[in-house]
């Protein structure tokens, strides 16, 4: 073999620069299309997490309403008219701003005495569970007097009930009787000193 045809031989089989460039550049792309592909993956798995988290949550959502009833007398009620149950994690009771602790000191600060006579009450605390679709009485006065006198008082005080409660998989809210819906809050802690006993 000559010197020439070696050093063609040797030329031929080296591969030229712009051959390089397009195989490197062919490397880089299929890595980068890999990288985009996983991230994308990453991302539908990260969504769809959320999406089955939201529709669990929103399978045992609580909604608690908290008002005043008239069917039998007077009734004050906490209805929960969501689809999930609510564990109660606080609750308040106030009189013109006031906390108060009792019926009888709901009754003393709206400055109205009482017979009582044939009265209804439901302990309210943190720990109870109250399921969906049902009404609960807190106070329920069926005395025709009884409910002249506390709702005459009514006219001139707020009463306030507030409750904080939360869903079976942990979500909160809180709110009070005269705000238009509760806010989502991130956990309830009752506070013995505010909190209502009766």
């Amino acid at each position: 073999m000559t010197e020439t045809e070696t050093e063609t031989k040797t030329e031929t089989d080296t591969p030229s620069a712009p051959r390089a460039r397009i195989g490197a550049l062919t490397n880089a792309i299929v890595s980068g299309s890999a990288t985009l592909i996983a991230i994308v993956a990453l991302a539908t798995g990260i969504y769809q997490a959320k999406l089955s988290r939201d529709q669990a949550d929103a399978a045992v959502w609580p909604y608690l309403v908290q008002g005043n009833s008239g069917n039998n007398g007077y009734a004050r009620i906490i209805q929960n008219v969501g689809i999930g149950p609510a564990r109660v994690g606080g609750f308040e009771v106030t009189v013109g701003g006031k906390v108060v602790h009792s019926w009888q000191e709901v009754a003393d600060s709206l400055h109205v005495n009482l017979s009582w006579r044939g009265h209804v009450t439901t302990t309210m605390r943190a720990g109870l569970v109250i399921p969906p679709n049902t009404l609960t009485e807190l106070l329920g006065l069926p005395d025709s007097n009884d409910v002249k006198l506390f709702r005459a008082a009514l006219a001139r005080t707020t009463l306030e009930t507030w409750m904080c409660y939360c869903s079976v998989y942990g979500k909160c809210w809180a709110g009070k009787s005269s705000d238009t819906e509760p806010a989502p809050v991130k956990s309830c802690h009752s506070d013995p000193a505010r909190a209502f006993h009766d």
